[in-house]
């Protein structure tokens, strides 16, 4: 009886002192991801800055680099804030850049965040590329994922897939897809975009190829023009 009486006097004693301030808390580390992340798209010619929300705990924040979303992630540096630049030479510019980001303190470090991609200077080339095949009839209708920090995009067009696309469909397109009106029906056309910002444009996309009225021959259903 006189050992328990003796713990709980010990247990009391210690709630009082560390209400007092004389027995710290233990530390513990980070148990939430930072939320709100972002990462600029071609607000800079050579940077890509980085912005979250705080996490509680926190002293320091690991910042991680990959050039795809499921890549290899290496790091690009520490920081005591909840911003980060990320500087980027120019012959990378146009290049897509995944990050991701983690709080930490002397006890550890948090879950890492959800990734996010940014860019420095002129866009990326757009992806997802595609051109109608036979509808609408009269027509060849060319679209494209948008490109974020895109101004306006460039379409091209040639009769091969690996020509040189020197026929300009349209210079300034601020959509995400335009009509192609001035093409013979029953033949296929090949079609690359190019997204562009106040710093330049990017590469041309890859190909995709289209056709308005019927279906060119000699292609059966079943095959790929090329």
């Amino acid at each position: 009886m006189t050992r328990r009486w003796s713990a709980v006097v010990l247990a009391g004693l210690g709630l009082v002192l560390m209400g007092c301030g004389l027995i710290e808390p233990p530390l513990l580390p980070p148990t939430t991801a930072p939320a709100d992340l972002s990462a600029s798209t071609g607000a800079y010619a050579e940077q890509i800055a980085l912005s979250w929300r705080a996490v509680e705990r926190a002293a320091t924040y690991e910042i991680q680099r990959a050039l795809a979303r499921d890549g290899t992630y290496e790091s690009a540096g520490t920081v005591g804030a909840t911003q980060f630049v990320d500087a980027v030479v120019p012959e990378n510019q146009g290049k897509w850049y995944w990050y991701r980001v983690r709080a930490c303190n002397a006890a550890g470090c948090g879950p890492w965040s959800e990734p996010v991609q940014g860019y420095a200077g002129r866009p990326p080339a757009p992806e997802n590329v595609q051109a109608s095949e036979g509808e609408p009839p009269d027509k060849i209708r060319i679209s494209w994922d948008p490109v974020p920090g895109a101004t306006y995009y460039q379409v091209f067009r040639d009769r091969v897939e690996n020509g040189t696309y020197d026929v300009v469909v349209a210079s300034v397109v601020e959509e995400d897809f335009v009509y192609d009106a001035n093409v013979s029906p029953a033949t296929w056309y090949w079609y690359k975009v190019r997204a562009c910002n106040d710093f330049g444009c990017s590469e041309l996309s890859r190909a995709a190829a289209g056709y308005c009225g019927p279906r060119p021959i000699p292609f059966a259903e079943d095959e790929e023009p090329y």
